[in-house]
């Protein structure tokens, strides 16, 4: 085929498809159309033609979509369009709605207080963090021992390296405690709060139901990155099927290398004729030095501070452990 004749061929198409729009023209038409419609649904003058819609929420890494029926919006404002549509001289122009970052931020919070409850901390000591503890002569080295190990979790992970705080009641121990917990947890590592005298009762309760089984409970506290054994020492006495649980337990981590941070009101000899010997070296060889808190106990001070009248949010280590 010659060049003069695709030429013509060419020519012919044109001529034959001249009444046709191009389609780009057809698109920026309807895309003009889905604006203007758009506009007049936020601002009222036609009714939503959706029976119903999705609106997107993503909590902790997942995407989940939440049902609205009609007439019903998460945004009143851009009635979930996500965009917000306005006139600006001849033209429909939109710009992003600020739901957009709410969302993200509602979805950011809800993952975080998902994961908190993963941990089994408690609302009370979700809010005890290294930003509001209060430094005194006689917890400062818990304290900076307490954020190094956080900051540097995963140095002091790989070393299997634990901690134990050592103090009376009110002195803030489970509050520190519960502040490293919370760091590791935005580091990306898994972990467990546990009130030892709890755990105890939940794996013994394990036996009566069938949806609960010992191993599987055994099994979370032996594996998560960071076990937080709070007040180890609560019960005046254990018996012999209680040591045998702990030690079951604080030697599997042992020998897995998994840490542990302890916090109790009593003295390691004490402990020593309660839990064994077996028990108290592990935990000593896990963590090297006892980090003591000692000073001010701070419920007491919160509660003199109510009966004077004063609000308990003036005090930074309010409830205390």
């Amino acid at each position: 085929m010659t060049l003069q004749r695709i030429g013509t061929i060419n020519t012919i198409a044109v001529e034959e498809n001249k009444d046709i729009p191009p389609r780009k023209d057809i698109i920026q038409r309807r895309v003009e159309e889905i604006k203007r419609e758009r506009l007049a649904l936020q601002e009222g003058s036609i009714p939503d033609p959706r029976e119903e819609h999705h609106v997107k929420f993503e909590m902790g890494g997942q995407v989940q979509y939440r049902l609205y029926p009609a007439g019903s919006y998460y945004c009143s404002q851009c009635k979930d369009l996500e965009k917000l549509y306005y006139r600006e001289e001849d033209q429909i122009l939109s710009r992003p709605c600020s739901c957009i970052q709410e969302r993200q931020q509602l979805g950011r919070q809800r993952g975080w207080e998902k994961k908190l409850s993963s941990a089994r901390l408690r609302r009370k000591f979700r809010k005890r963090t290294f930003a509001n503890f209060e430094t005194a002569p006689g917890n400062r080295i818990a304290y900076e021992a307490a954020r190094d190990y956080a900051e540097n979790f995963a140095s002091y992970r790989q070393m299997g390296r634990s901690l134990i705080f050592l103090g009376d009641v009110g002195r803030g121990k489970t509050h520190l405690a519960a502040a490293i917990l919370q760091e590791v947890l935005r580091q990306g590592y898994d972990g467990i709060f546990v009130v030892v005298i709890e755990l105890l009762n939940e794996i013994r309760d394990s036996y009566e139901r069938s949806n609960k089984r010992e191993r599987d409970l055994l099994q979370v506290v032996k594996e998560t990155d960071l076990l937080v054994l709070d007040d180890l020492a609560a019960a005046e006495r254990f018996t012999e099927w209680e040591r045998g649980k702990l030690y079951e337990i604080i030697n599997a981590r042992y020998e897995d290398e998994n840490p542990i941070i302890i916090t109790t009101n009593r003295t390691i000899t004490w402990i020593e004729e309660r839990l064994g010997e077996k028990v108290v070296g592990r935990l000593l060889e896990m963590s090297g030095d006892i980090l003591p808190l000692d000073g001010e106990d701070y419920r007491e001070k919160i509660a003199a501070e109510m009966r004077k009248g004063r609000k308990i949010e003036a005090f930074p280590l309010e409830g205390a452990r």
